[in-house]
């Protein structure tokens, strides 16, 4: 019997992969702007000395310096999840075991053109705010050496990811009924 529900897994796999790359960029400027913020309140709060009987300099180091320590660590949790989100749109797209009909591997190229493009476009307005000469923005981001690799060089990654598991999609598993062709 043939599955008549449609091949909506291979849109949601492709929007899986344009929204991790919105979030990337989107958490990567704001991580980064944090960071500068973090980086430029924590010294001042903690210069502040004494009012009256309390002692607001330390009170500063134990909150100001704990928050500015895992502000310090939250790029590499992001390059983390940002692979850890990855590897999610992978095993989302080969845990359904249907074999869509070869009539839609045009569409799915089509998807993977346009997932590239719209990598391209992210990738160079990235590229852009890095070489920029802004010291909060530029300098944060190219602090942020794994994420940027990750951002700059995500057409072929995105674009990579899509053609594997575009090969697992339509050739199947041949021992579940006859693979991509209903043969």
């Amino acid at each position: 019997m043939k599955d008549k529900r449609g091949q909506m897994q291979i849109i949601i796999f492709f929007l899986i992969l344009f929204t991790i790359l919105i979030i990337g960029f989107v958490a990567v400027l704001g991580i980064t702007v944090v960071g500068f913020a973090s980086e430029t309140i924590t010294p001042v709060m903690e210069d502040l000395g004494m009012v009256g009987e309390a002692n607001l300099s330390e009170a500063s180091q134990v909150t100001f310096g704990a928050v500015d320590k895992t502000i310090g660590a939250l790029p590499w949790l992001l390059v983390f999840s940002y692979v850890a989100m990855l590897v999610f749109s992978i095993v989302f797209i080969t845990a359904y075991t249907t074999n869509p009909n070869p009539a839609y591997i045009g569409i799915y190229f089509i998807f993977i053109v346009l997932l590239v493009f719209g990598a391209i476009i992210m990738s160079n307005m990235y590229q852009d705010l890095v070489v920029s000469g802004d010291e909060v923005i530029g300098d944060g981001l190219r602090e942020q050496k794994s994420m940027s690799y990750f951002m700059i060089h995500s057409p072929w990654i995105m674009g990579l990811i899509a053609f594997l598991t575009g090969i697992y999609i339509f050739a199947g598993n041949q021992r579940e009924g006859g693979g991509g062709f209903d043969i």
